[in-house]
């Protein structure tokens, strides 16, 4: 007899375990309300094209594609998004030894809220010279990109899948995840129209439902790293898009808080 699980696997559907958890979260309640509800159509356009995907895409260890072109077309267009390709990685990437000077569960940073490039190099916090959060932004600020310090699974939907159907802030992710929650964001990506990649954490990450929960409500004893691959993939594609920058003469030397992200600015402001 086929349950729903079985149904869930002929779909191509996340786990139904993480789906079934979510459901009567506020996660889960916001994105049913805000984008299945009220966007029907891309919601079934967006499982389709992930059942395409699904099939189609050439993936890679510790790397999901949420698109199946070419990875030149889609770095091309990464290239001609600007600030609309958001980078976000997660709290849990910030260092507990040294602790981060801004807070862990949160969506600060006091290297990004004084970083300005004309002013490089300069002494850097402890914490701040082994951060890996730190690394990405600095690539990011290279390429354009806008940089986004994710929580929760709730603030995910409000800060980014929400302000790309509602406002068209964003057009691609670059994203670093738990191994466990890949394949539950990558639809709801996929169904706001986020194409981009998803590079799952290579140690410290939540391997089940019980450790994701505490980490979504804050709660996280381990410090998440990419792999060597994952770390070489990710930084390679910002810095293509960094020279494509600055064959446009354009440069970016600080970021500018806006709500939960980080945007980037030019030297013209």
């Amino acid at each position: 007899m086929n349950g729903p699980s079985n149904a869930c696997a002929c779909l191509d559907l996340p786990s139904l375990e993480f789906c079934l958890h979510s459901l009567l979260r506020p996660y889960g309640l916001t994105f049913l309300g805000r984008v299945i509800l009220r966007h029907p159509l891309k919601t079934i356009r967006g499982i389709l094209d992930h059942r395409r995907l699904s099939r189609e895409a050439i993936q890679e260890e510790g790397i999901t594609r949420l698109f199946v072109d070419s990875e030149e077309h889609l770095v091309a267009r990464f290239a001609q998004e600007r600030a609309s390709l958001l980078v976000a990685v997660g709290f849990c990437q910030k260092p507990l030894v040294p602790h981060c000077p801004a807070g862990r569960a949160n969506h600060d940073c006091r290297y990004f809220d004084k970083l300005d490039l004309r002013d490089e190099p300069r002494e850097l916090e402890p914490a701040c010279a082994i951060c890996e959060v730190r690394k990405v932004g600095l690539l990011a600020l290279e390429a354009g990109a806008s940089m986004h310090i994710m929580t929760s699974a709730l603030d995910i939907a409000r800060d980014v899948m929400i302000p790309r159907l509602e406002t068209r802030r964003f057009s691609c992710v670059i994203m670093s995840l738990c191994p466990y929650s890949v394949q539950a964001i990558a639809l709801p990506l996929i169904i706001c129209g986020l194409p981009g990649y998803l590079f799952a954490y290579a140690s410290g990450n939540c391997a089940d439902w019980e450790q994701w929960l505490r980490a979504d409500e804050g709660f996280k004893d381990e410090l998440t790293m990419l792999g060597p691959r994952t770390w070489e993939k990710m930084s390679s594609l910002l810095r293509e898009i960094g020279v494509v920058r600055r064959e446009e003469g354009l440069e970016y030397l600080t970021f500018q808080r806006r709500g939960n992200v980080y945007v980037p600015i030019t030297s013209e402001g």
